[in-house]
């Protein structure tokens, strides 16, 4: 940091100093998620997985495989994820909510590769859990950086995160799907 000597005042920045100061403050590489404890959060996951059940045993009594039936779930879950938070969406604007709104945007934004990639691979389960798991760091990532740019009181990106989870957890671990 630069100082006047004979005032001891900092010395005053260019607009582009400060502006690649506040850039390097809001870094990828400087993101810490100050979300529940970790211990927490994956146990809530593993709560929430089950409901993904009845979904799967019916995708499974349509004659869908077993990858493709837990695929369909990532996909059918994905875009109720979208609907929900688009409907949102809709309403903080109508009810001219604006910051609601903003932030259910960026959520949106964060979540869009779900949409787009779950339904390209049916049977690929690797590309579905790295696409979700995708989503859930980017929803995080531009949570925490909306958050530390302008704190807001909005939980739509715990509950998503927290959903996404879920879903990570479903898909992972074969033992939720009771046959």
């Amino acid at each position: 940091m630069s100082a006047d000597i004979i005032t001891f005042r900092p010395a005053t920045l260019s607009q582009a100093e400060a502006a690649r100061r506040r850039a390097m403050l809001l870094h990828p590489s400087n993101f810490n998620p100050s979300s529940a404890p970790a211990g927490d959060t994956a146990k809530k996951a593993e709560e929430l997985a089950g409901r993904f059940d009845t979904l799967y045993k019916e995708f499974l009594a349509r004659g869908l495989s077993v990858n493709e039936a837990r695929t369909e779930v990532a996909r059918t879950a994905a875009q109720e994820i979208w609907d929900g938070l688009a409907s949102q969406l809709r309403r903080h604007r109508a009810a001219g909510q604006q910051l609601d709104a903003n932030v259910l945007a960026v959520a949106l934004a964060s979540i869009q590769c779900m949409t787009r990639a779950l339904p390209r691979r049916l049977e690929d389960l690797d590309h579905a859990v790295r696409t979700v798991n995708t989503a859930r760091r980017r929803l995080q990532y531009n949570g925490g950086l909306l958050h530390r740019l302008h704190p807001h009181r909005n939980p739509v990106f715990q509950d998503a995160e927290v959903t996404l989870q879920s879903l990570e957890v479903f898909l992972a671990h074969p033992q939720h799907q009771a046959a």
